[in-house]
């Protein structure tokens, strides 16, 4: 194995060497060392995209829902929510309700969806406290039905107050589909009521920063005429990737048999695919110029191969097998992979550092509220990218090996 290396590294560094041969040798070097790093940037840049989505999610929504199982409104929520906040791995528990509305000031009209915020229940399980950006939401109180001096408080999204053109202590307009009680039983009944405008907020998605509204929990209970229920007790966990077993756990404490529950990885599973997919594509592209760049080391082994017939039958009739003789070509083609990926990775490292100095990849700020995406590298992709780049190389030498240790010595010394 020595002789073959000794041989190999000759031919790399050979003075000699020159014209069609060092063009190929430098090509196939640099398209490796590219290629790597720019497979490396990708991993990185779909790491920290993914994980700013997932985390705006986490902020700006519940980590568990509890509903009941036949659809019906939960009664006693506070008490049950009380219950399931003393459940292992649980950290907070609120009753919530959400409707369809549609929220009008002057003019202007925007569909909406309001949910309901228990302002009994501790600060950490209403994600309207950490997501307000203009305003307070504690000053959310009242119930649709207050005075025109004390109107109940709303709290909206960034992008559905800049649609209506609002501002804090502005005075909309909410109007719903309730029910009413009549002779023939629950009739549906359109209602509306006034609330003031006491904060914006802003979760860094604009599905929800574009749609949602927040009232009170009573203020909703009247305006849509649900009395003292509440449609979801929604959870925050400590470990997120945990949500299945407290799940199970919470069943367990509200019973099996009359809930269900929704984690975010339920809820959000159409994302978070959609994302994967995404990374998918991307990898396999980049991946694919991986292996363009070793088709550069084959081009490069079958010149060398033919210019190097005479050395080749020399050393046959030396006493050199053809497997040594393969070998000493194959270790060519793995030291130019393996010269592109030390090259490589430090380039890419090199872009992610840079591009997380100054902040390169930006977002429209007016959809994420993300000023930047911080990229970042697993251990874990960047031993697959090394892995997969030495196989490749490794596969790149089959063709040029095969050739090398087919040749005649006699014929390749009448070829000179």
């Amino acid at each position: 194995m020595r002789f073959e290396l000794f041989i190999a590294s000759r031919y790399l560094r050979s003075r000699r060497m020159h014209g069609l041969v060092a063009l190929l040798t430098w090509i196939a070097t640099a398209a490796v060392t590219v290629s790597i790093a720019a497979l490396i940037f990708a991993l990185a840049l779909m790491n920290g995209f993914r994980a700013e989505i997932r985390d705006k999610l986490l902020q700006g929504t519940a980590h568990l829902n509890l509903l009941k199982a036949d659809g019906s409104d939960i009664e006693n929520y506070t008490e049950l929510a009380q219950r399931i906040a003393q459940t292992p791995g649980v950290v907070a528990a609120s009753a919530t309700t959400y409707t369809p509305a549609l929220l009008a000031l002057s003019q202007r009209n925007e569909p909406a969806i309001l949910k309901g915020v228990d302002l009994t229940a501790p600060a950490a399980a209403n994600e309207v406290f950490t997501t307000t950006i203009e305003g307070n939401p504690q000053q959310l109180h009242g119930s649709s039905h207050s005075t025109d001096d004390e109107l109940p408080g709303l709290v909206i999204g960034r992008e559905l107050a800049r649609a209506l053109n609002v501002k804090l202590g502005d005075q909309l307009t909410a109007s719903a589909l309730g029910t009413r009680l009549t002779p023939l039983g629950l009739q549906p009944r359109a209602r509306s009521a006034e609330f003031r405008v006491v904060g914006i907020f802003a979760s860094g998605l604009y599905e929800y920063d574009s749609k949602w509204a927040y009232v009170t929990l009573p203020a909703l209970q009247s305006m849509i005429g649900s009395g003292a229920t509440a449609g979801t007790i929604q959870m925050k966990v400590q470990d997120i990737y945990a949500v299945e077993d407290i799940a199970a756990r919470v069943l367990q404490t509200a019973g099996r048999e009359a809930f269900v529950t929704q984690s975010w990885q339920e809820l959000n599973r159409p994302l978070f695919s959609a994302l994967q997919l995404q990374e998918r594509v991307v990898v396999s592209f980049f991946s694919l110029l991986i292996v363009m760049a070793a088709l550069s080391i084959v081009a490069l082994l079958t010149v060398l191969v033919m210019q190097k017939r005479q050395d080749i039958a020399i050393l046959r009739t030396q006493g050199a097998t053809p497997r040594m003789v393969a070998t000493i070509f194959r270790w060519q083609g793995l030291a130019i992979g393996l010269l592109g990926t030390l090259a490589g990775l430090p380039l890419g490292l090199i872009a992610i550092w840079l591009a997380n100095r100054w902040r390169l990849i930006a977002l429209p700020n007016e959809i994420y509220s993300i000023s930047y995406i911080r990229l970042t590298l697993r251990l874990t992709d960047g031993l697959w990218v090394i892995l997969f780049t030495l196989l490749v190389s490794y596969l790149a030498t089959l063709y040029p090996v095969a050739a090398a240790s087919r040749l005649k010595p006699v014929a390749a010394l009448r070829m000179q």
